[in-house]
């Protein structure tokens, strides 16, 4: 297939691109250029900068088969883009996200979960929103030729937001560690290669709708003992489990404070970490062990020495577990 990648260098992209190539596909990138893709083979990059100008995609006649959009935020790039390759192109690939979802309340939600409501002229500024519209852009303008996948969070190396690699360091460091809740809250997240292969199947089988995209949840204790059991740490973490509600009030955020982790107690996330793929795994997602990721991203992170940019810092952590021992946690 002639593919057509919007983005191609960050963190799914990159990935995208070297398989697409891996499997035959004639691959062209459009982006602004500002880093280069590790992997140049036979690609054609076109620079560009979708919020000024997408010059570079105008073209007599058919240019590709489909196109791969990694990196939409709001919906006048969707309009934008979907203007620039009238006639140039057949199909359209979207990244979306479960944060579109009203909320996560309903165990078992699929696709048909409520999302977030914008009324009309109205423009939202929170991620999940702009996102809806995006997703409602694109619909408007390719109908049945469009496939909208919604990943949850997205791990392994390369990683940019750090929130799996958060977990893989504190299991590194090892010692006395405070957690919320009993360990039976869930989380789900999907090895960013499984994304990868998953949007390229969806490519060449020309799939239509929407499809979420993550892994089946894990309960929290089950999580940190495989993560530790992979690693295997010089000292080995220590959980002190401590109830939601006194981490809450002593200013833990859920999601911030535990990178991809809420509180299932809360009735509004009761559902999560128990979302659906079901369409997409009959469909040929797969999922490759959470001990291969985890071991891939610590072998990345000690070749790369990346930094952490999400999670409760050491210092915040130590606080937490000094007013745990004076007794000033609520």
């Amino acid at each position: 297939m002639k593919l057509l990648i919007i983005g191609g260098t960050g963190f799914l992209g990159r990935y995208l691109t070297s398989l697409a190539l891996d499997w035959g596909h004639e691959v062209t990138l459009f982006n602004r250029g500002s880093r280069q893709h590790p992997d140049w083979r036979e690609l054609v990059q076109l620079t560009g900068d979708r919020n000024k100008s997408l010059n570079a995609l105008h073209g007599e006649g058919p240019g590709w088969d489909l196109v791969i959009d990694t990196c939409c935020y709001r919906p006048e790039q969707a309009a934008s883009l979907s203007a620039a390759l009238l006639g140039r192109c057949e199909r359209l690939i979207f990244i979306s996200t479960i944060s579109v979802y009203r909320d996560f309340a309903q165990r078992g939600m699929d696709e048909s979960a409520p999302l977030h409501e914008i009324r009309a002229g109205e423009m939202p500024t929170d991620y999940g929103s702009l996102k809806v519209l995006c997703e409602a852009a694109y619909q408007a303008r390719w109908g049945e030729r469009l496939c909208i996948l919604r990943p949850g969070v997205l791990g392994g190396p390369f990683d940019p937001t750090g929130r799996l690699t958060w977990w893989v360091k504190r299991v590194q460091q090892g010692g006395p560690w405070l957690l919320p809740g009993e360990g039976q809250d869930r989380l789900q997240y999907l090895d960013v290669r499984d994304c990868a292969e998953f949007v390229l199947r969806a490519a060449e089988q020309q799939l239509g709708g929407i499809f979420n995209l993550l892994k089946p949840g894990i309960a929290l204790a089950d999580w940190v003992d495989r993560i530790a059991a992979r690693l295997a740490p010089a000292t080995a973490p220590q959980p002190e489990w401590v109830p939601w509600p006194a981490l809450l009030a002593a200013g833990v955020e859920p999601w911030q404070s535990y990178p991809a982790l809420l509180p299932n107690a809360q009735p509004e996330y009761a559902g999560y970490g128990r979302i659906s793929a079901e369409a997409a795994i009959v469909q040929g997602l797969n999922f490759r062990p959470l001990e291969e990721t985890v071991a891939d991203l610590a072998q990345w992170l000690a070749e790369n020495r990346q930094g952490v940019v999400a999670g409760m810092t050491a210092e915040q952590e130590r606080a937490l577990q000094q007013g745990l021992r004076v007794g000033t946690l609520p």
